[in-house]
């Protein structure tokens, strides 16, 4: 019943908002034209308004716009691009008013139970033919799931993996054969060694750190933004659960157990170790960094491959790299990377439900074929293609094997920002602070907020630590 109340409430809010922003709303779009019917020019079709916030969707969109349009000469389509600020009140609000409002959208997964309860996404039609075990990896259609029903189609996908400096580990690979006596010839295929340097865990990645004959430029083995959740959320993704299987169900709330006391008790160990300092690097600086060969292995998001392109077609590197899934934290304590979705909804207003349907799912599944080369955006539909470059494609199927068994954000409204407290208890316990307190903390905060009222957990006793090493000293830093 509380929850009911508390979304309710929500919900008034979120209508008074949209009406209150009517006045900004030809501000707020980017293109001029809000639908067909202005230019006298699509009267003999049906018109379908998408509307987007990416920019880099833009070419995208609208070269498969035409595609389409040639296809189905029945539907023409009108790519939009409009300002991601208060983006689904504004949906609302050009619904309520049925000027110019939007037949199908692309938002992330996460905003999506805020879309149903609005009425603003609709259940897609003959889910079972489009949406395929088959098609799509399970995170993709557990995050397009609320309820039992798919809302969304999913379209791409965004989460981390490890990138590295391959020609730094080709050059570790030819010393290790060199000191075995093995002669290796300069055009050897060196990938299976390469593979084989790569860790598998948290005490692989330490070795590596202890035994690597580092370059004179390189200055860490490792580095990643340890204050953005995204990057080290994996650390303890297998064991925090949060809305369940679907991110919908506030029954299940696990963040404050022995194995997750036990993963966060090895991502302190591992800060000690590698002392990066959240207050002195950022992700851009890190970036850099990797770019320029000071440092081995990186954890970044899927925008990392459209970046490492950019820099090889400009000539700009001389280094060759690679990516990899995540490492675990032992062979018993596997690891997993947060993901959020990018998805096509259609809106529960909109009076062409089936012709937004057809182009969805043409869209996310024809045109996916199409969204690396022209927007840079990965799709996560299953045997899609990407690029002729292996390099490229190397690149992408590492983060698509990371995004098929991670974690989707939760939908919930009052988990909403679950994600921001997550992230400050994260870099407190890099930082040394006290993982038991931390995550008793925060599983209370969250608890609180989703039943309204106040809740204290009783505490647990520190399970028994796994040491990764007898001397935890700071040997990450060279």
């Amino acid at each position: 019943m509380m929850r009911r109340r508390f979304l309710s409430f929500l919900l008034v809010i979120f209508f008074c908002m949209a009406v209150t922003a009517y006045a900004d709303r030809h501000s707020f779009l980017s293109v001029a034209g809000e639908n067909g019917e202005e230019t006298g020019i699509y009267s003999d079709k049906t018109t379908l308004v998408l509307w987007y916030t990416d920019e880099a969707l833009t070419d995208y969109l609208n070269r498969e716009a035409v595609a389409y349009s040639e296809l189905a000469e029945d539907v023409r389509v009108i790519p939009t691009l409009v300002s991601g600020l208060g983006f689904l009140e504004h949906v609302g609000e050009a619904s309520a008013l049925e000027e110019g409002a939007p037949d199908l959208y692309i938002t992330t997964h996460d905003n999506l139970e805020k879309a149903a309860l609005a009425g603003l996404a609709a259940e897609i039609l003959r889910p079972e033919d489009v949406l395929r075990g088959d098609t799509w990896p399970n995170a993709a259609l557990s995050s397009v799931t609320w309820h039992d029903k798919k809302i969304a189609y999913p379209f791409y996908g965004e989460t981390t993996a490890l990138l590295y400096n391959r020609t730094y580990l080709e050059e570790a690979a030819r010393l290790a054969a060199a000191e075995a006596g093995e002669e290796l010839p300069e055009d050897a295929d060196l990938t299976e060694r390469v593979e084989a340097l790569l860790p598998e865990t948290v005490g692989e990645l330490l070795s590596f750190a202890g035994s690597y004959n580092a370059p004179d430029e390189v200055e860490a083995v490792i580095r990643f933004d340890v204050k953005d959740l995204f990057m080290d959320y994996f650390f303890a993704g297998d064991a925090l659960n949060v809305g369940g299987d679907n991110g919908d169900n506030p029954e299940i709330v696990e963040l404050y157990n022995d194995r997750v006391l036990t993963c966060m008790d090895i991502y302190q160990q591992l800060g000690q170790f590698f002392a990066i300092d959240p207050d002195l690097v950022t992700g851009d600086t890190i970036w850099q960094d990797f770019c320029e060969g000071r440092i081995v292995f990186t954890i970044a998001t899927t925008d990392a491959v459209r970046k490492l392109a950019e820099l090889e077609s400009a000539g700009e590197t001389r280094f060759s790299y690679g990516a990899a899934p995540l490492f675990d934290l032992t062979d018993n304590l596997p690891t997993r990377a947060l993901s959020v979705t990018s998805c096509l909804v259609i809106n529960g207003f909109s009076e062409h439900e089936s012709e937004a349907n057809r182009f969805a799912a043409w869209l996310t599944a024809e045109g996916a074929n199409d969204l690396y080369a022209r927007s840079g955006k990965v799709s996560i539909r299953n045997r899609a293609y990407y690029c002729e470059e292996k390099e490229i494609a190397d690149l992408i199927s590492a983060y698509l094997s990371v995004y098929n068994d991670s974690v989707p954000m939760p939908k919930m409204i009052e988990t909403s920002n679950y994600w921001i407290r997550l992230e400050t208890a994260f870099t407190d316990i890099w930082n040394g602070g006290d993982v038991n307190a931390e995550m008793k903390r925060v599983s209370e905060q969250l608890l609180s907020q989703i039943r309204g009222t106040p809740v204290v957990v009783d505490e647990i006793p520190n399970p028994e630590r796994i040491l990764l090493s007898e001397d935890l000293t700071e040997e990450g830093e060279s």
